[in-house]
């Protein structure tokens, strides 16, 4: 995934879910998750808006006020 993310050449921001992922096996999203911390490092575009206790199946039911602030910060800082 690094090469697509470091590609990214607009504003994002990413809520990350801390919760198991359905289909994952063993510590796949584990792994995904503590490499973003050295994308957002080479790519000043990308930050982590939140980490939310969901998973990706309920992230938008459970933590929709932290997808919703995520959004509200790219639309302020995109022109």
């Amino acid at each position: 995934m690094g090469p697509a993310l470091d590609a990214i050449a607009v504003p994002a921001r990413y809520v990350v879910a801390s919760g198991s992922s359905l289909g994952s096996k063993g510590d796949e999203q584990e792994r995904i998750r503590a490499s973003l911390q050295a994308v957002t490092e080479r790519n000043p575009n990308i930050k982590i808006s939140a980490k939310v206790a969901s998973n990706h199946d309920t992230i938008l039911k459970n933590d929709f006020a932290a997808v919703a602030e995520a959004v509200r910060d790219v639309a302020g800082t995109h022109t």
